[in-house]
């Protein structure tokens, strides 16, 4: 049996017919290799490949097992927690507004509206993760730059041209202020792909990858979060640093990755200084002091929370007030402090830790990732969702008080489904590592 007919009969048994190319490229790989040592021992040229192909063992048998390995793979367990930890998440946040609305009211009448509405979302985010997860994400990666450009005229159309209906104002802002915080989150696997593009260009392509931060930073320049954007710029400037640490640029290691923090460092420094990002009407020093009296409160509620258990209802009521003088709203942003006042500081801890070792997890996956495209795309995503994650835990726990909140898992709208499209393009990553190339 000569070479071309051992491949043929190999390659009918591989089902997943995007991995033929990899699997031929490796097949002719193993038969050259072995044809040169039987050369080496004086065989003739067609003896040598004669052996060298026989030497590989049966075809079909190879195909069966060879099929085994390079072929989609789902990871279906993974797949189920995350579903059982955004069920559980769900019915505790159900479960602590009505706890906190009494149960009757206006208030229950709230509770319910958002309860049609999150569940909604949560189901839609999740079909949405599982779906992305059967979409190979490099098909995405190759048109990144186009998909980028295109969000980003979008969204500046709405903020530049689109008036609003009389009555409708409050409508055109909330949907325009959730893009303007929503949309980059959507960029980080985009820029991921963009950076790849770049891949073997030296410190042009070091450059031309740092440039395309931009399209990233700029509708946080629209919503002035400063949290946000000192965020997004660490998250960037460690996804850079890791594709420079792998030789995706083949350059200098460290004198780039020294370069890229320093200007990282100058850049979050004149973030901080800047009154530009300073929300709302108040002066730099009210809105310090706003803050700072959001902080104390929180901070009080889970020191006056007890170990196990339910803090009581004198501290229900002292939240009642609270939201009612208007420093919190119901909803999502102190789901973790009202666990604390509600079950106790070990179920805010526990709590705690499932994310926390459910997102360690993905970004454990990506790490383990053979491709540089699955690597930095994962590791992006992966830290995207830890860091606001950790921020999450810190505002709830009293430590900081960022303008706004966001965490991985909470219930809620249209950031939920964030969260899913992000574990989907990791969850896809892992799909598809067995017969990616890039």
């Amino acid at each position: 049996m000569d070479r071309k007919e051992y491949i043929g009969l190999l390659s009918g048994q591989i089902r997943c017919k995007r991995a033929l190319p990899f699997v031929t490229r490796e097949l002719e790989m193993h038969i050259e290799e072995q044809k040169k040592d039987f050369l080496a021992e004086g065989m003739s040229e067609c003896e040598a490949e004669e052996l060298a192909v026989k030497e590989m063992g049966d075809p079909v048998e190879v195909g069966i097992m060879m099929d085994g390995i390079h072929r989609p793979k789902m990871n279906w367990p993974l797949i189920f927690l995350i579903g059982f930890i955004s069920a559980a998440g769900f019915g505790a946040w159900y479960y602590l507004n009505n706890w906190l609305a009494g149960g009757e009211g206006r208030a229950a009448e709230c509770v319910l509206n958002y309860t049609k509405r999150y569940l909604f979302y949560t189901a839609a985010g999740f079909l949405c993760m599982v779906g992305i997860c059967y979409m190979d994400y490099t098909w995405f990666a190759a048109k990144a730059k186009r998909i980028m450009l295109a969000y980003c005229g979008v969204l500046t159309a709405i903020v530049c041209f689109l008036t609003p209906t009389p009555g409708m104002e409050d409508v055109l802002d909330e949907i325009v202020l959730n893009a303007l915080w929503i949309m980059p989150f959507l960029f980080v696997p985009l820029y991921c792909g963009v950076l790849y593009s770049y891949r073997g260009e030296g410190v042009s392509g070091l450059l031309k990858g740092a440039a395309w931060m931009m399209p990233i930073a700029a509708p946080l320049l629209f919503y002035s979060n400063r949290l946000e954007l000192l965020l997004f710029l660490l998250i960037l400037a460690a996804v850079l640093s890791y594709a420079v640490y792998s030789g995706m640029f083949r350059i200098p290691v460290k004198r780039a990755i020294a370069g890229i923090w320093g200007a990282t460092v100058l850049l979050c420094a004149g973030i901080l200084s800047s009154e530009r990002f300073v929300q709302g009407a108040f002066s730099s020093k009210e809105y310090e002091e706003f803050m700072l009296r959001c902080r104390d409160i929180v901070q009080g509620l889970v020191e006056g929370s007890r170990a196990i258990g339910s803090a009581g209802e004198a501290m229900k009521d002292s939240y009642r007030f609270l939201e009612l003088s208007g420093v919190f709203t119901a909803g999502n942003e102190f789901v973790l402090t009202y666990t604390a006042m509600c079950f106790g500081t070990f179920a805010f801890a526990a709590v705690v830790l499932v994310i926390a070792a459910l997102l360690l997890k993905l970004i454990s996956m990506a790490v383990k990732q053979k491709n540089k495209l699955g690597r930095v795309t994962g590791i992006g995503c992966g830290l995207l969702l830890l860091l606001h994650g950790a921020g999450y835990v810190l505002a709830n726990a009293g430590v900081i008080m960022p303008e706004q909140i966001y965490c991985p898992f909470s219930v809620g709208g249209r950031e939920v489904m964030v969260t899913y499209v992000l574990m989907g393009v990791v969850l896809s990553i892992y799909r598809y590592q067995n017969i990616s190339e890039t």
